[in-house]
């Protein structure tokens, strides 16, 4: 493979293309210590701006700059390769995607040609949507974000390339600006959108565009030494970035000036030791050159190993994945993305015929998306199966980040008059309130519901997790308002407490803690441990002295597999056979995982709770984990019914048969509102919430 190219070929940057897609690849692996490798998509945007925007303002400059020209060009570069894949994930997808699964993937493929895969995902992001990892076209998302980009910031340059070029550079920079301000102050509340949408993304590309018109006005050459260490300061940020983030950084804000800083050092390094001697040798050159094909290529492999392991696929299983990847990756680059970027035609010819590809190609995913996946393809049982797991997904009454006001539409507050049952709580609460809804009306009261995710029903204490700016007064907020709306409200005479108790000291909670909402400081386990207990036997001191019956549950067990999946994977032979092969070990008995297929509340996370609320009398405490496990293991599912819609989230039919295994749970609920005319008035004093969120339910 020859490896020169025209005159204004720079090696350096396919080097970096290389490094780029070389530590998304490693992180969607999870080798460790590349815990931060989703830089490299950062990496990208800035080359993707300094070469492409720079082109477009040269061309502007010119006078040669069409519309009809830069998205023939765009076209030939990003379609062929994209809808071969598309059409091989497909395939595999008839035989081991089920159809809620394969409609899924179809919708992905849909939005990934036209060009929204960013903002599908934003939307589908919460805590009942089905694992990311499971998505074969959750990579698109950067495309979706840059062909977003190339839709507006050429009319943008357009309008001021033919300015003085101090002006053209202040308006960029301005915007760039702009861009990382809102990102950075939107990390608190809409951490998912600033992850994915385009104005919270665009500075990184225009960055790399401010780079390249300051590089086509001013001569930027600099001393040898000066040059050198330029390049080895862009190396050393960059792999500092690619090491140092993890899943809990806030991103991206201010953390990805890291990535975007290095790489425009190296852009503006040619010549340097590091872009001659490193970045331009034959190795990063070749990955850089089919590194779309392997960006694309990797994630649908991994996905699919994802979908047929019982347990979470190893590192090492993973790694293999990616290498293999590099084999229809090179064959694409070198006969679908090559051909076709020197395809003939002219430019309005090239836009009409891919427009026409794309129209057939989206005519016929959506054929998939509204057959509902093909469900003839097997047992009329799974499709059953994965109706049950629906109706446990897209809790409309869970207020996801960045939300701290209460939802009091009627679907959350049932009003027809009647005694009321109160559940507060986070996402594990949510997953019991459909359950709980149904048995309170049965008995004759009406329902309401306060959930918010990743928030425990505390007074006075909040859950601090600092991969959510924010989240932590929010949720105390959030708290205040429920609890002095229930508190205030006399028709509420039981209130149920349930939620994640033990999330916060979880393996995968990072520098999660149970903190003060004046705090919001982590001050080590013992310290979280004990506002934990101190904290629920004030809550629960509170609504006993408002004259409410509280009801505290223990949380559910947890799995190391998804029991959800297991439930469909019994009615697909094919991809039984898969997940034997790629995990030989994993087996259940029937319908109970081991003990060794457990993860069980943090320890001593559970006899906590249980020790602060049953000294207590007048506080009935349930353990929802004694009602699935035994010495045996932990049930699951019963016969067809999927107990879970995720590892750790109850379906419908779980709650449906735990809550109604809770003996006394009912007449717990009757005692209290029996005695509503006996209560004495409820008293105002000990209420630690402000005035301003003191609400009744009306």
């Amino acid at each position: 493979m020859s490896l020169n190219l025209h005159a204004n070929y720079r090696r350096d940057i396919d080097g970096l293309r290389a490094i780029a897609v070389t530590s998304v690849v490693l992180f969607h692996a999870s080798v460790y210590p590349v815990q931060s490798g989703f830089v490299g998509v950062d990496i990208f945007f800035v080359i993707s701006g300094f070469l492409i925007g720079g082109i477009v303002y040269r061309d502007i400059g010119r006078g040669t700059f069409s519309f009809t020209g830069f998205y023939a060009r765009r076209a030939r570069r990003i379609l062929p390769a994209l809808m071969a894949v598309i059409a091989s994930v497909m395939l595999v997808g008839l035989l081991l995607s089920s159809p809620a699964e394969l409609r899924q993937t179809s919708m992905g493929a849909i939005s990934a040609l036209l060009g929204w895969s960013n903002i599908l995902f934003w939307k589908q992001i919460s805590y009942f949507s089905p694992d990311a990892h499971l998505n074969p076209f959750l990579m698109t998302w950067s495309l979706g974000v840059e062909e977003q980009f190339y839709l507006f910031f050429p009319l943008l340059l357009l309008m001021i390339g033919r300015l003085r070029h101090l002006v053209v550079l202040c308006v960029i920079g301005a915007l760039c600006l702009g861009s990382l301000c809102m990102a950075q102050f939107g990390l608190g509340r809409w951490p998912a959108a600033v992850f994915y949408l385009l104005p919270t993304r665009a500075w990184e590309m225009g960055m790399g565009t401010f780079l390249a018109v300051a590089k086509s006005n001013y001569t930027l050459s600099f001393p040898r030494p000066v040059n050198h260490l330029i390049g080895w300061t862009g190396l050393f940020l960059i792999g500092l970035s690619i090491f140092i983030f993890d899943e809990h950084t806030p991103f991206p804000g201010l953390a990805a000036l890291l990535p975007v800083g290095g790489t425009l050092a190296l852009l503006l390094s040619d010549g340097s030791f590091v872009n001659r001697a490193i970045l331009s040798t034959p190795p990063f050159i070749w990955i850089g050159r089919i590194s779309y094909s392997w960006y694309l290529w990797h994630w649908p492999l991994m996905a699919f190993i994802w979908l047929c392991s019982a347990r979470a696929p190893s590192p090492l299983l993973l790694a293999g994945a990616g290498i293999v990847s590099l084999v229809p990756a090179a064959l694409s680059w070198r006969y679908i993305e090559q051909p076709f970027r020197r395809g003939g035609g002219s430019n309005p010819v090239v836009v009409l015929r891919y427009a026409g590809s794309l129209a057939l190609g989206v005519s016929m995913l959506a054929a998939v998306y509204v057959s509902n996946g093909l469900p003839r393809r097997f047992d009329p049982a799974l499709v059953i199966a994965e109706q049950v797991l629906a109706q446990g997904r897209g809790e409309p009454c869970l207020a996801n980040y960045g939300i701290s006001n209460l939802n009091m539409s009627p679907r959350c507050v049932h009003d027809t008059g009647r005694p009321r049952v109160a559940l507060l709580g986070d996402s594990h609460a949510s997953a019991l309130a459909a359950s709980l809804s149904h048995m309170a009306d049965q008995a004759g009261f009406d329902f309401v519901q306060f959930t918010k995710s990743s928030c425990p029903p505390l007074l006075g204490t909040t859950r601090l997790m600092p991969a959510h700016p924010g989240h932590a007064m929010q949720c105390a907020q959030y708290n205040e308002q429920a609890f002095a709306a229930i508190m205030h409200d006399p028709r509420v005479q039981t209130v149920v407490l349930a939620g994640y108790w033990a999330a916060p000291f979880a393996t995968d909670a990072g520098r999660d803690a149970y903190t003060d909402p004046h705090d919001m400081m982590d001050h080590g386990v013992p310290a979280s441990l004990a506002r934990l207990d101190i904290a629920l036997r004030n809550t629960t001191q509170v609504l006993v002295n408002a004259h409410k019956h509280v009801v505290v549950l223990g949380d559910v067990p947890q799995f190391r597999f998804d029991p959800a999946k297991e439930a469909v994977t019994a009615f697909m032979p094919m991809r039984q056979r898969a997940e034997r092969a790629l995990d030989p070990s994993f087996q259940t008995v029937r319908e109970i995982a081991p003990v060794e297929l457990l993860t069980l509340p943090t320890q001593p996370v559970p006899v906590l709770v249980h020790n602060a609320v049953t000294d207590r009398q007048d506080i009935i405490y349930f353990s929802l984990a004694d009602g699935l496990c035994s010495s045996a293991g932990c049930k699951f599912r019963d016969g067809d019914n999927p107990f879970y819609v995720d590892p750790q989230h109850l379906s419908r039919a779980g709650a449906d048969f735990l809550l109604a295994r809770l003996d006394g749970l009912l007449p717990v609920m009757g005692e209290g509102m029996a005695r509503i005319a006996a209560q004495p008035p409820i008293p105002t004093t000990p209420l630690p919430v402000s005035a301003a969120t003191q609400v009744a339910i009306h």
